[in-house]
């Protein structure tokens, strides 16, 4: 930033000084208070200038993460199916790195007191995600109306996770009007980011200990076995993986109780115990839920007709699969099927 006090009134001067970008050509002699305005206002330039490369920078560092929470909260409500082609085509368009955005770990947190009014208090979110962030830099954190999630995206043991909860609401005791609850786990991917957050809003319903704050939801699901029978098992966690594998390489036949509960040795209702307490589904209301979520990719890859997707994912009706469809995501077959185009 230049300021030119010459005693040449040559008017050549004064057009070359404004070409190289001076602030004020100052003709001799000159008064102080000119003189003291003129670097007020080159002072004022300066931090502009400053001010407008800071916004740039900030621009620039925050476009990504904001692109991060679209991406997430997408997946998280299910606007992009959890299924590799579609997480793959919402990077793209996103121009995000899958590994960068693979999960390593999920938090839950959630408020609870007379005095929290989450739905209408945008402010006191905003102050949680920044107190979130600004402890945790491996984190990207969003909220879907009063659920706050964290994805962290490093890799996280049981007790750093815990550690990360512990810290977060020592930040905040005595400054939050109610109580916060942390609710944390680790097997997870972004195929299954949303199905796990379920999970995680499922444990928070049935796990209020009192004085206990934090819950490792994969550790409650492992000791699940245990209080159920004290014979030996192999792990709820394995149990319940192998139902659902079970129901991703079966969906399209028809499916029993009785199939699942040969394909992993264990009997009816202490099976169905187990996975509705893991997961919050029964074992009929897994394969439904599945077998729709099917049904949504093949509607969206638009590449087959909706009674044909009905069929594909084991529903023997058009008029059994329309109701079911409309069960799990209030919306028929064909109204789903016409809303693709508007994504």
């Amino acid at each position: 930033m230049k300021i030119i006090l010459t005693g040449y009134p040559d008017f050549k001067y004064a057009q070359d000084a404004i070409n190289i970008g001076v602030v004020k050509y100052l003709l001799k002699p000159v008064g102080f208070e000119e003189l003291s305005e003129t670097v007020r206002l080159a002072a004022d330039e300066i931090n502009k200038r400053k001010n407008e490369k800071l916004q740039i920078s900030s621009g620039r560092q925050q476009e990504p993460k904001r692109e991060e929470k679209i991406f997430y909260i997408n997946l998280l409500t299910g606007d992009i199916l959890p299924f590799p082609e579609f997480i793959d085509k919402a990077l793209k368009m996103g121009c995000l790195n899958r590994e960068e955005l693979e999960p390593k770990g999920l938090v839950y947190i959630r408020l609870a007191g007379a005095q929290v009014e989450m739905k209408n208090n945008s402010i006191l979110l905003f102050a949680l995600s920044n107190i979130a962030e600004e402890l945790f830099p491996d984190i990207t954190e969003v909220h879907l109306w009063d659920n706050i999630f964290w994805i962290v995206k490093t890799e996280h043991d049981r007790t750093q996770l815990y550690e990360m909860c512990e810290l977060f609401m020592s930040k905040l005791k005595d400054r939050f009007p109610g109580e916060i609850f942390a609710y944390f786990i680790y097997h997870i991917s972004l195929e299954t980011l949303s199905e796990r957050s379920r999970d995680l809003k499922h444990a928070a319903m049935q796990y209020r200990n009192v004085g206990q704050f934090i819950y490792d939801v994969d550790d409650l699901i492992e000791s699940v076995m245990d209080t159920e029978n004290g014979e030996q098992h192999p792990s709820a966690w394995a149990v319940v993986e192998n139902v659902k594998d079970y129901v991703y390489e079966h969906y399209a036949e028809d499916i029993s109780r009785q199939d699942i509960e040969s394909s992993v040795h264990l009997n009816g209702d202490y099976l169905n115990r187990i996975f509705k307490k893991a997961t919050g589904y029964s074992l009929v209301q897994y394969i439904q839920y599945y077998r729709i979520l099917v049904s949504k990719r093949l509607l969206a890859e638009q590449k087959c007709t909706i009674t044909e997707a009905g069929t594909k994912v084991g529903f023997d009706t058009p008029s059994y699969f329309a109701k079911v469809f409309k069960k799990w995501t209030n919306m028929t077959p064909n109204e789903y099927y016409n809303s693709i185009d508007s994504r």
